[in-house]
């Protein structure tokens, strides 16, 4: 088992075998994804709730690891908390909350605000909101491998909104 879970953080894709070892595969995956998510997005590691377990393993994955690895990086955005919840993974028949990412956004901004509350002037918005923006685009353009259409199509906004986006925040490859 140590060498499959080896093999997919080297991102070589591994047939998962059938029953037990098939469910430590999934798990193995996820806890991969959520390492991936924390990298990617500073989410904080998270941890399954057992219902949250239950509801991955009772999926059929096979074939569909991309589907699994969006699942668990969206669940790891939205969850408010250190526990990744069913409510976390089932979103599909429900909107999604605005106050999960808000709540994410103000937490990573609340040392920030430590640093310059001092300031009697300072303009904020005009701050916080270009890196914000920057990084959302960063992190679905790398997600995306760098295809414009598929990151402006996740986005929902147009490519050439997009591209004009990359040229004024400065964004490239190297960022």
């Amino acid at each position: 088992m140590d060498d499959k879970v080896s093999l997919i953080k080297k991102g070589i894709e591994v047939e998962p075998p059938p029953s037990q070892e098939g469910r430590e595969y999934i798990l193995a995956q996820v806890k991969h994804y959520i390492e991936v998510a924390e990298e990617q997005v500073q989410t904080g590691l998270k941890e399954l709730s057992k219902d949250a377990e239950e509801y991955l393993l009772a999926h059929d994955w096979q074939g569909r690891e991309q589907t699994l690895e969006n699942t668990v990086k969206k669940a790891c955005i939205l969850s408010a908390g250190q526990m990744l919840k069913l409510e976390d993974f089932d979103i599909k028949d429900r909107p999604i909350k605005s106050i999960g990412i808000g709540k994410f956004v103000e937490v990573k901004l609340q040392g920030y605000m430590r640093n310059i509350k001092n300031f009697e002037k300072f303009n904020l918005y005009e701050t916080v909101i270009p890196e914000v923006e920057k990084a959302l685009i960063l992190m679905v353009m790398k997600e995306t491998k760098w295809n414009q259409t598929k990151a402006a199509n996740l986005l929902g906004i147009n490519r050439n909104t997009l591209r004009d986006k990359i040229k004024k925040l400065k964004i490239s490859k190297k960022s």
